[in-house]
């Protein structure tokens, strides 16, 4: 296959991602809000996640989850196409699948870390960007260098999280997909495992992010894995509280993003031929 034709399909799986999170994401943001809060609240039930406020409070950082989505999965599948044919030149299809989407996974994921700590904060309440951008606000309160080295701290968890995530969804799919399921049932099938993998790691990448950028990390001195093992070691399977609501977001997301694959691959084939 020629770089073209591979970099033409790339992008088309680029806007699949991307299309498919709009919708995706308004539907199953309800499930985001209740996850966030159990994250980074440790012993919030379900329950009291699903009762702090009024329903409409549920879609307060809609605006940002969206924004957060997009960045996240256009990029996500599109560089993901690419990272799994190149790592094909060395391995098999189903390694590769996973290897190269771990690789993307973690480039994407640091690059949104801006987006979701804008998510997390309003969440919580915390307001993001509205009090000045998470960089600004860090180099304000510890100086230039240390300010910068917190926030590539955070982009860093980040990016870890999402390679992991990244490594079991593109991995599974590609199982799914080859045994014959379908395309909204291998997305939401794939994702639900992927969640369930990374959950503990997200925890620790939602927590650093409900951290106010003028507050010391010194809880999180250590790297992504150190931190996730120490979690789960002092908190057992306390740590997966919040694991219901987010597969539930997750599966409603990538099963919309599943069923509209096949449209979203037509149109954007079609767009993109009749400019070649």
């Amino acid at each position: 296959m020629s770089d073209s034709i591979s970099y033409h399909n790339a992008l088309i799986q680029g806007f699949v991602g991307a299309a498919g999170a709009v919708p995706g994401t308004v539907l199953s943001f309800p499930f985001d809000s209740i996850k966030i809060r159990q994250q980074t609240t440790p012993g919030l039930s379900l329950f009291s996640a699903s009762n702090t406020q009024a329903a409409w409070g549920f879609h307060k950082g809609m605006g940002h989850a969206v924004n957060q989505k997009v960045m996240t999965r256009f990029p996500m599948f599109l560089v993901s196409a690419i990272a799994v044919e190149k790592a094909e030149a060395f391995m098999s299809e189903k390694r590769a699948a996973f290897f190269g989407s771990a690789v993307s996974g973690y480039a994407t994921g640091s690059i949104a870390s801006i987006a979701e700590w804008n998510k997390v904060q309003n969440s919580r309440g915390g307001g993001g960007g509205e009090r000045g951008g998470l960089l600004a606000r860090s180099i304000r309160a510890h100086g230039l260098f240390l300010g910068i080295q917190k926030a590539i701290k955070r982009a860093h968890f980040c990016g870890m999280r999402n390679g992991c995530f990244d490594s079991i969804f593109f991995g599974t799919k590609h199982i799914l997909t080859s045994r014959g399921y379908s395309d909204g049932t291998a997305y939401a099938s794939a994702a639900s495992v992927a969640v369930v993998g990374d959950f503990a790691m997200d925890v620790i990448a939602k927590r650093l992010m409900a951290v106010p950028p003028e507050d010391d990390l010194s809880k999180y001195k250590q790297g992504m894995f150190r931190e996730t093992f120490k979690a789960v070691a002092k908190e057992g399977v306390g740590i997966f509280r919040g694991v219901v609501a987010k597969t539930g977001e997750f599966a409603i997301s990538y099963f919309i993003t599943g069923l509209c694959a096949a449209t979203i691959m037509e149109k954007t084939r079609t767009l993109l031929n009749k400019y070649q």
